[in-house]
Formats: structure tokens, C-alpha cells, sequence
């Protein structure tokens, strides 16, 4: 593989392709909220949405801000792709 081939490249995180995706597409930047947080200091559990076009695409959980930001990009992105890939009706 030489460098600079496309495979050589790191892969993206998910909230980096979701706003590459949606830039792309000339929509709105995603909007992430906390919608909850539980637990003490020291063991918090996140959990955020990530809303697109007033509509929320995907949620997600995590230990930290940026990982359950993260997991809702993830979820945001297949939801994209599952739509993209049904039939309109």
C-alpha cells in the first residue's frame, strides 16, 4: 500500500462522518443535547441525542460526554443509511 491511499487513512468517528455526510448534503450541522445524567461523581452515566432537521435521528449512552455523543452520531448514521436504502414509497 503506498502512502496517502484512501486505505491507509484513519478511519473517521462517527460524529466527524455524520457532519461530513450532512455538510455534504447541504443540511443543518447535527445538534447533540444531554438529555439525562446518572449516577455519582465518579461512575456518571451520559445519555444524548443527536437531533437533525428537528428530527432525532439517534441517542446513545456512555461514561463520558464525548462517548455517548459519539454512540448517538453512530445511530444517527444508520439511521441515514437505512433510509437512504428503503425504497420511497
Amino acid at each position: 500500500m503506498l502512502p496517502g491511499d484512501a486505505d491507509s487513512l484513519p478511519a473517521l468517528d462517527a460524529k466527524t462522518e455524520l457532519q461530513e455526510l450532512v455538510q455534504g448534503r447541504g443540511d443543518e450541522l447535527p445538534d447533540y443535547r444531554l438529555v439525562a445524567q446518572q449516577g455519582p461523581d465518579h461512575r456518571k452515566r451520559f445519555h444524548v441525542e443527536c437531533w437533525l432537521a428537528g428530527e432525532r435521528l439517534g441517542s446513545g449512552a456512555g461514561s463520558s460526554k464525548k462517548q455517548a455523543e459519539q454512540r448517538a452520531a453512530r445511530a444517527a448514521l444508520a439511521a441515514l443509511r437505512e433510509a437512504a436504502a428503503s425504497p420511497a414509497p
